[in-house]
């Protein structure tokens, strides 16, 4: 297992299954496509049952290892998350405004006809019975008092939780290649690729441009406008960002999101192992900047008008709450949103299954941009904190 912990093997081995997978992908045998499917959704069940205890171990960690110094990271982290996730819907309301005005979306605006026929070749019924949120605030909630008032007892846990999540991600990186395999054979078996290149390309464009402009402008402010720490900040997420455009999910993109947080932030592991973790469910600028531009556009392209700046605020400040009850699994972002488009911006039953469909078209991007984010927020966090330590 050497091998798989040097560094750069990661993005190789992660990139090469996606590509080598949808090489192969048409020869292969439905018995195949479906077995490494079923493997798949099983890697991912596992994870989504273990995830908040991870997310548990890491919160308790850092939070008792800081003691009373706990309060002030709590105090800035959930406002730093909520302003992000406020100023990028808005910036979606700015782009999709100027994009269907100029007539580039909001056209004719049609349901995909993908057919997601291939099915897992067997299933096994994994229930979660703990969510990220819960054991987010535990995680804080728990460590804030062991750590103030037993700060040797929370040194002893913090032992067995230390040896929990280092055994937890030595056992999840080598499962990685078949989770990205089995949902890139699904993608590819079902059509979505194709359905994305032909059908909804303007939409697509709109958002990868807007997105990935806005973060790297985030990540060229950070490095003070210097050319080479700027590469360093993106070479070191490019794992996780492949993790997570072949999972579709930014939970299975966590541990490498992490070991690029440290790397980022100095090797300060505190800081990396408190932002990760705590951004990884409910700060998500993709979803931020696609749900509400294909709402808008299927809005438009239904003949409804454009929403008011009052309206829209009232929609980004429901937008901004459902984000900490979404699970990052793939499709799960948009699935909490479909009630708040449905009471802000009164969209139609119909209007809800377009915007459904093209999220689960554009999850692999939308995961990605995530990621890369929540990359940009764990320096923002960093730098903030450092301020607050002088």
């Amino acid at each position: 297992m050497k091998w798989y912990n040097k560094s750069y093997s990661k993005p190789l081995i992660f990139f090469g299954a996606l590509v080598i997978t949808l090489i192969v992908g048409p020869f292969l045998p439905l018995y195949f496509k479906s077995l490494f499917y079923a493997c798949s959704l099983l890697i991912k069940d596992l994870l989504i049952f273990s995830l908040p205890f991870v997310i548990f171990c890491l919160i308790f960690g850092s939070i008792s290892a800081l003691g009373a110094k706990a309060i002030k990271y709590v105090a800035i982290i959930i406002p730093l998350i909520c302003l992000s996730n406020f100023i990028n819907t808005m910036l979606s309301y700015i782009v999709s405004g100027t994009a269907i005005k100029s007539g580039i979306l909001g056209e004719s605006m049609i349901a995909t006809s993908t057919s997601f026929d291939l099915t897992p070749l067997f299933t096994l019924n994994i229930h979660n019975t703990l969510s990220n949120n819960v054991a987010l605030i535990g995680g804080l909630l728990s460590g804030l008092l062991i750590g103030i008032f037993k700060k040797d007892l929370a040194v002893s846990i913090c032992k067995y939780f230390d040896k929990f999540t280092k055994v937890f991600f030595k056992i999840l990186f080598p499962l990685m290649p078949i989770f990205i395999s089995g949902t890139a054979l699904k993608l590819q078996h079902d059509g979505i690729l194709v359905e994305i290149c032909q059908k909804y390309l303007s939409i697509l464009l709109v958002f990868v441009l807007s997105t990935v402009s806005w973060i790297l402008f985030q990540f060229f402010t950070l490095a003070k406008f210097n050319l080479s720490q700027f590469n360093y900040y993106i070479r070191n997420l490019i794992p996780a960002c492949i993790t997570a455009f072949g999972s579709m999910s930014s939970a299975a993109a966590l541990p490498l999101s992490i070991a690029a947080a440290e790397k980022n932030l100095s090797n300060n592991k505190s800081n990396a192992s408190i932002i990760a973790p705590s951004s990884v469910n409910i700060h998500l600028v993709g979803d931020c900047l696609f749900i509400p531009m294909v709402a808008l556009s299927v809005l438009t392209s239904f003949g409804a008008q454009f929403p008011s700046v009052g309206t829209y605020l009232s929609f980004a400040f429901g937008f901004v709450l459902a984000k900490f009850s979404v699970a990052a699994v793939p499709g799960g972002g948009v699935l909490v949103m479909l009630p708040i488009m449905q009471d802000y911006l009164h969209m139609s039953p119909e209007m809800l299954g377009i915007v459904t469909a093209l999220y689960i078209l554009f999850d692999p991007i939308i995961t990605t941009c995530n990621v890369l984010g929540n990359g940009s927020l764990a320096i923002i966090f960093d730098n903030i904190t450092r301020r607050f330590n002088k």
